[in-house]
């Protein structure tokens, strides 16, 4: 669009300047009165207005094409109302969510973090005449939901609750279709009539190319292509892409900012807020999240070696695999390994700290927040 609008300009430039007939009905002067008075000064100014108003339209309809297909459909006050009822039900799913008995906390955190993002996006759509504008506050929305998306299609709740998640994820999608997003099922999503996040750019060549990793607070698998203009695409568990950039070594992914560091053949994202990272490799074996150089030690011998045990959440299996310099191995129903390290009897998993004590024949791990405790045994 730009380039034609670019087209345009110079061959509305080229003819109004040579061609007298469309100066004369646009200014209303004879061609030759115009020449004449203060040598033609006055021509100038009447051509220069003239190009000013084709730069105008042209904006203008750029402007229209990059607000994608609903720009023309809905007002401010359909979104709003659109809004509206998402924060509506996800107010509901998540109070009712948090007094359900039996959710860890990570769970009630992946619910905080989306009901934050729709607040946020309230926030933000109430001091914004444009409701295109809020488009990056619905990346971070969508972000969020298909965190809980995950977890509520990977686990059992109150049949009260999943009802309310199909009601609410209707609403999401509803918000994601506007915005010319893919739904949680990674469906639609124009990207906003060819809309490219802004920032990106001067990005090392380490951070070039397909990355993997996988979200230790989901399980959830994920592949990041890096651009070498700094356009970034993610993808999670194989749904349709949402959209980033890296300028250097930051990553701009809707309103969440994270560090690119480099590791092995691979990089680590860090958020600045939070400190939560995840770890990515070249290597697309199912995760590829590389193993950080350990940085546990003192491990006790009795908690060296392979032990099994059963995740509380979903009763799948667990392996942790310790060795004596402190790196762990962790592996859940078979998958791709993450890994963590132990110094001493703490076990560091990601922004996961948790304590280590002996049993008869295996370890207990005690999340030092929760107090959440898992079983393992040789």
């Amino acid at each position: 669009m730009l380039a034609v609008s670019a087209l345009l300009f110079a061959l509305a430039a080229s003819l109004l300047y040579r061609n007298r007939v469309s100066v004369e009905l646009w200014t209303g002067h004879r061609y030759s009165d115009l020449r004449k008075k203060n040598g033609g000064t006055m021509l100038k100014r009447k051509v220069l207005s003239m190009l000013i108003f084709s730069v105008c339209i042209a904006a203008a309809a750029s402007a229209v094409q990059a607000q994608g297909r609903y720009s023309n459909t809905y007002s401010r006050t359909d979104v709003d109302n659109f809004i509206r009822s998402l924060e509506s039900s996800s107010d509901v799913f998540s109070r009712d969510f948090k007094n359900f008995g039996g959710t860890t906390t990570n769970e009630r955190r992946a619910v905080d973090r989306f009901e934050n993002a729709v607040d946020r996006l309230r926030s933000r759509f109430n001091s914004n005449n444009n409701w295109w504008a809020s488009r990056t506050d619905v990346q971070g929305i969508m972000t969020e939901a298909r965190q809980v998306n995950a977890m509520m299609n990977n686990a059992r709740y109150a049949r009260p609750l999943e009802q309310q998640w199909r009601s609410l994820r209707r609403d999401i999608n509803k918000l994601a279709d506007t915005y010319d997003l893919p739904d949680l099922a990674g469906q639609g999503g124009g990207n906003g009539g060819g809309w490219v996040p802004p920032g990106g750019g001067n990005v090392p060549s380490w951070a070039i190319g397909t990355f993997y990793g996988r979200d230790s607070r989901t399980g959830s698998s994920l592949a990041m292509t890096v651009a070498r203009n700094g356009s970034v695409t993610i993808s999670v568990d194989g749904n349709a892409p949402v959209y980033a950039s890296l300028n250097g070594t930051t990553l701009n992914n809707g309103p969440y900012v994270s560090r690119l560091s480099r590791r092995g053949d691979g990089f680590r994202t860090t958020d600045v807020n939070t400190g939560e990272y995840i770890d990515y490799s070249r290597n697309g074996n199912g995760g590829g999240v590389i193993e950080p150089a350990p940085i546990g030690g003192k491990v006790p011998s009795w908690a060296v070696g392979q032990f099994s045990g059963v995740s509380p959440q979903d009763g799948g299996s667990i392996t942790l695999l310790i060795q004596s310099n402190g790196s762990v191995t962790i592996r859940q129903n078979g998958g791709s390994p993450t890994y963590a390290s132990i110094n001493g009897t703490t076990l560091t998993n990601g922004p996961y700290v948790s304590r280590i004590t002996r049993l008869s024949n295996g370890i207990r791990t005690t999340d030092v927040n929760n107090g959440n405790y898992i079983d393992y045994y040789r």
